[in-house]
C-alpha cells in the first residue's frame, strides 16, 4: 500500500482536486485504522461514495435515534429539524426541475376543488391563479433549497457534535 504522501505527490502535480482527494483518502484511512475496523476501510477505501456514506452514517447515528419508537432523546428537536430541512430541501427540487405547465395545471386543480368545496367557497378570488414564471419558480426553488440544505447542514452538525463537546 503506497502512502499519501505518494498519492499527493503522483496527484498533486495533475491538479489539486486530486491532491484534496488525497488528504481526504488519508484522514479517512488514518480515522478508521485508529479505531479498529480493518475490513471496513478495505470494502469501502476504494471509492468516494464508500467513504462519504461511512462518514455519515458514523456521525448521524445519534440523530437518527433522536426520535424512536422508544420514546425520544434530548436530540429529538434536532431530529425533527433534519427532517423538515429535508422536505423544505426536495421542495426546492420540485420548483427547480419540473416544467412550468405543471404548476400551472397544479394551480388549476386546486382552484376547481376549490370552488366545488362548500365551506372553502365561502371564499371567493377576485382573480383567476396564474402560474408563476420560469424565473419565479427558479427562485422560489433556489431558496426554498438553500433554506433546506442549511437547516439539514445545520441540524445534522450540532447532533453529530453534542456528545464530543456536550
Amino acid at each position: 500500500m503506497s502512502t499519501f504522501f505518494e498519492k499527493g505527490r503522483l496527484w498533486g502535480s495533475r491538479n489539486r482536486r486530486a491532491l484534496i482527494l488525497g488528504w481526504a483518502y488519508y484522514l479517512d484511512a488514518f480515522s478508521i485504522l485508529i479505531h479498529g475496523n480493518v475490513s471496513q476501510f478495505n470494502e469501502s477505501s476504494t471509492y468516494l461514495m464508500g467513504w462519504l456514506r461511512d462518514y455519515l452514517w458514523l456521525n448521524s447515528s445519534q440523530l437518527i435515534n433522536g426520535y424512536n419508537p422508544f420514546g425520544m432523546n434530548s436530540l429529538s428537536v434536532w431530529a425533527w429539524m433534519f427532517l423538515f430541512g429535508h422536505l423544505v430541501w426536495a421542495t426546492g427540487f420540485m420548483f427547480l426541475i419540473s416544467w412550468r405547465g405543471y404548476w400551472q395545471e397544479l394551480i388549476e386543480t386546486l382552484a376547481w376543488a376549490h370552488e366545488r368545496t362548500p365551506l372553502a367557497n365561502l371564499i371567493r378570488w377576485r382573480d383567476k391563479p396564474v402560474a408563476l414564471s420560469i424565473v419565479q419558480a427558479r427562485l422560489v426553488g433556489l431558496a426554498h433549497f438553500s433554506v433546506g440544505y442549511i437547516f439539514t447542514y445545520a441540524a445534522f452538525l450540532i447532533a453529530s457534535t453534542s456528545g464530543k463537546f456536550g
